[in-house]
């Protein structure tokens, strides 16, 4: 990849985040990540454009401010219970997965949930969206439809051509995959 490339894929994954405030600072974070890859001996585009979507992603995570969220009134009572340290949930309807994925959550809060609102620092929303359905997926589906699904639907939404291009496949095939992952989300319902 020379470096008009490297400086045109950066722009596009830069554009994608769709924050112009930042821009030229993500494009540069980008254009780090690329040339450190390099470095380490990576050629593979789909894996060098990975690496130059996650620092960049984890520049925006750095300058992300909180994130409020407004709880449930479930949600309070079990953050309580992880408070006290209980292992199992305190209400009937929070399964222990998502009762899990909050301890995890609370533990990687900078705050506690008290009164209405809990804060949560970086990309924990994201986090907390994978890990809620991540079990369930995996059993329901494939890995590479797994993969499809967490690109396709999770909190970065990539393209077809961007999951095609990513998992060195075509986009019809990713197309009828995705159709496939949709069917079996609706028996799910």
């Amino acid at each position: 990849m020379n470096a008009a490339e490297k400086l045109s894929l950066c722009r596009r994954l830069a554009k994608s985040f769709r924050r112009p405030d930042i821009a030229p600072d993500l494009i540069q974070e980008g254009v780090v990540a690329l040339l450190e890859s390099e470095a380490r001996g990576n050629t593979h585009p789909p894996t060098l454009e990975w690496e130059a979507r996650k620092r960049m992603r984890d520049f925006i995570s750095l300058r992300q401010g909180p994130l409020t969220i407004p709880p449930s009134s479930e949600t309070r009572i079990n953050a309580r219970a992880i408070r006290s340290g209980a292992e199992a949930p305190a209400t009937e309807h929070m399964t222990s997965t998502t009762y899990n994925s909050l301890k995890t959550a609370l533990e990687a809060s900078t705050t506690i949930i008290e009164g209405d609102e809990v804060a949560y620092q970086g990309e924990t929303e994201n986090y907390i969206w994978l890990i809620q359905i991540e079990n369930l997926m995996k059993e329901k589906l494939s890995e590479t439809d797994f993969k499809i699904f967490q690109m396709r639907f999770g909190p970065e939404e990539f393209t077809q051509v961007e999951v095609a291009k990513a998992l060195n496949m075509s986009e019809r095939n990713v197309r009828l995959r995705e159709h496939t992952i949709q069917k079996k989300l609706a028996k799910l319902n």
